[in-house]
């Protein structure tokens, strides 16, 4: 072989020798970036495993929170929940509980996701005879020391062998703790097998219990106000009935005091016009008797007595004396009436409903019934606006009225002059009831509207009426300002809003 064929040879050898060294190479980084590619694979695999039990975690979490706050009673956050959790942890069965520091429960949830009636009758038989058998003072005493999710083995706080329910997991969400008496709410998941237990899911549920535990101290704390409100309004409504009782008992008491001089009103006018019936009656027998001849035939001799009788029965002065009779029996009747309407008017329990009246005509008909009251040995002087017309309740003012006017009576034990007043001063129509009595102490006169004090002797007065008085005229939106001088008198002032 020539030396050139050698030369080329060996050149071609290592032309091929630099082909599978470069082929090797390419090869090895093949090989390492193939490797490199399935370990980035396993790590993005891993990631999104990652983001998705992340994602999964987040969403039990915002949903427990979502859902939480939304719900409307206790009960329901704890359905909820149990539910939430049920789900998120998949495997395990789950029951809530309060559980009492004397060894016994007072509420018992639970959940399944089954719904076929007879898997849910045996879904939760199954969890009351475990409940059974569970030692109670020994959860309780666990709970108490931790407030922490806990994973227990069923065995060590039952009184019996668990063969079911190996595992549990208890998550105390709250402690109440009310005089000598605790309570511990409690969720408790039940597992049949270890490996159906997740730390980490564990974890995030632990995780929402402290929001969970806010949630609910809230809705109590809710619940609370709400039974509070309730047990207001219902206190409010017995105050209200035995507001309406008192002020009808006053009223009762004050018809009783008056109910005297009201007899003695309507037995006047009563008696005035029974004795114009029987002078009436004895006028008629006369009218009679003149008129008698003419039931006879007509003839000279009965129109010769009939005009006898005209003058011998004084028939003219019995038919002009009828009418004064009659026309005095008439107004008498109408003062009957009239007291009669009056006391009506103020006997009458009324709604609480505002509408238009007239004050002047309710002070009139206050006076009318009291009038017997002042007859001897006071007077009274009125100034009254023609009209003074206010949104009000006619009888309770005129009970308001009546107590002023017999207070300012009793004040003025030796007599003297009631005033009462009733002007307009740019938009209030102004009342003013005034007496001349002993007047009231200083020291007194921020007492006078408390309800039972009175300076009066023992059974002389219930310490009611200004007080019932006083809330009546609240309800008119009335002002009222009392100015007393000792010896010299007291005087209430009265403002109300005019109606337009």
């Amino acid at each position: 072989m020539s030396e050139e064929a050698q030369n080329k040879i060996e050149e071609l050898e290592r032309a091929l020798k630099r082909e599978q060294a470069a082929k090797k190479l390419a090869e090895i980084q093949l090989e390492n970036y193939t490797q490199e590619l399935l370990e980035q694979e396993v790590l993005n695999n891993e990631s999104l495993m990652e983001v998705e039990i992340q994602q999964t975690q987040l969403s039990f979490l915002t949903g427990l929170l979502a859902e939480t706050w939304s719900k409307p009673t206790l009960d329901k956050i704890v359905e909820n929940y149990l539910e939430r959790t049920c789900s998120f942890l998949s495997k395990p069965d789950n029951f809530f509980i309060e559980l009492d520091n004397d060894a016994s429960y007072t509420k018992f949830q639970y959940y399944t996701q089954s719904r076929i009636e007879s898997d849910t009758e045996t879904h939760l038989k199954q969890l009351k005879t475990f409940l059974t058998q569970l030692n109670l003072v020994k959860i309780f005493e666990i709970l108490s020391h931790e407030q922490e999710t806990q994973l227990i083995d069923t065995n060590d706080i039952s009184n019996e062998s668990q063969d079911f329910y190996q595992f549990c997991v208890m998550v105390p969400l709250y402690t109440l703790a009310i005089e000598d008496k605790k309570t511990v709410g409690v969720e408790v998941l039940l597992y049949q097998d270890q490996q159906d237990i997740n730390i980490t899911k564990l974890q995030t549920l632990e995780s929402s219990r402290s929001m969970l535990s806010i949630a609910i101290e809230r809705k109590r704390a809710e619940e609370e106000l709400q039974q509070q409100l309730i047990n207001l309004e219902a206190a409010n409504q017995v105050l209200e009935q035995t507001q309406l009782q008192l002020v009808g008992q006053e009223k009762l008491a004050s018809l009783g005091y008056l109910a005297a001089g009201v007899a003695h009103e309507i037995n006047n006018p009563v008696s005035f016009v029974l004795s114009n019936l029987e002078n009436m009656a004895d006028y008629i027998q006369d009218i009679k008797s003149a008129l008698q001849p003419l039931t006879d035939e007509p003839s000279s001799t009965s129109l010769s007595t009939l005009n006898k009788n005209y003058e011998e029965y004084e028939l003219p002065f019995l038919f002009e004396d009828s009418d004064e009779i009659l026309k005095s029996s008439v107004e008498g009747l109408e003062r009957v009436k009239a007291i009669v309407a009056d006391l009506s008017t103020f006997s009458r329990m009324d709604n609480d409903e505002l509408e238009p009246i007239d004050v002047t005509k309710v002070i009139n008909k206050s006076l009318n019934m009291v009038s017997n009251e002042f007859k001897y040995k006071h007077h009274i002087e009125i100034d009254l606006l023609e009209s003074a017309p206010i949104l009000g309740i006619e009888s309770k003012l005129q009970q308001v009225f009546i107590n002023l006017f017999v207070n300012a009576k009793q004040a003025m034990d030796e007599g003297g002059t009631l005033y009462v007043r009733c002007y307009r001063e740019r938009s209030k129509i102004i009342v003013r009831v005034k007496d001349e009595g002993k007047g009231i102490p200083q020291e007194n006169i921020k007492e006078i509207f408390t309800p039972f004090f009175t300076t009066k002797a023992p059974g002389e007065g219930t310490g009611l009426g200004l007080s019932i008085s006083y809330s009546i005229l609240q309800q008119h939106n009335a002002k009222v300002e009392v100015l007393s001088e000792s010896d010299k008198g007291t005087e209430f002032v009265l403002s109300f809003f005019e109606f337009f």
